[in-house]
């Protein structure tokens, strides 16, 4: 039996192929199109343990095993649990662009206290007719499974 042996030529068109091959391998993700649809999150982290949540002096929070609404003046029509839920389970939608009457106007200002963070997580509402539009970290974005009286049910003024 004879042995074949491959030439010096041969071997290096091989290694160039093998290397090509990697190179397209590790960097398929940039080859694909990415999804024309934005990607939602949600608007507290769902690994977050939120402590408390206020807004110009109200506030939702822990107290014991349950939670309760402070400050309010006259009753509201949401608990404290399905408010806290609601907060939970919203999300969050990055919008590109934003109306002019948005960024004008006066926004309902609320801060998420979650456990184990110095600072808390400062989210801007901007109710419209059309959507609720959300500042957080100087982005923008449009709220998504839940309305602004649910989260913030004390405010009267609020539409969804």
């Amino acid at each position: 039996m004879a042995k074949t042996r491959i030439s010096s030529r041969a071997m290096n068109n091989v290694v160039i192929f093998a290397m090509l091959f990697m190179i397209v391998l590790f960097n398929l993700k940039t080859f694909l199109p990415e999804s024309s649809t934005p990607a939602s999150r949600p608007l507290v982290p769902q690994d977050g343990y939120i402590l408390r949540i206020e807004q110009d002096g109200f506030a939702l929070k822990r107290a014991g095993q349950s939670w309760r609404q402070s400050a309010l003046t006259s009753p509201v029509t949401i608990t404290p649990e399905q408010q806290l839920s609601a907060w939970q389970q919203a999300s969050i939608v990055p919008v590109s662009e934003i109306p002019a009457s948005v960024t004008e106007a006066t926004p309902f200002l609320a801060v998420v206290w979650l456990a184990g963070q110095n600072e808390g997580e400062v989210l801007g509402f901007y109710p419209t007719p059309s959507a609720t539009f959300v500042q957080l970290d100087k982005q923008w974005y449009t709220l998504k499974d839940a309305s602004l009286t649910t989260l913030l049910p004390w405010n009267s003024t609020t539409t969804d």
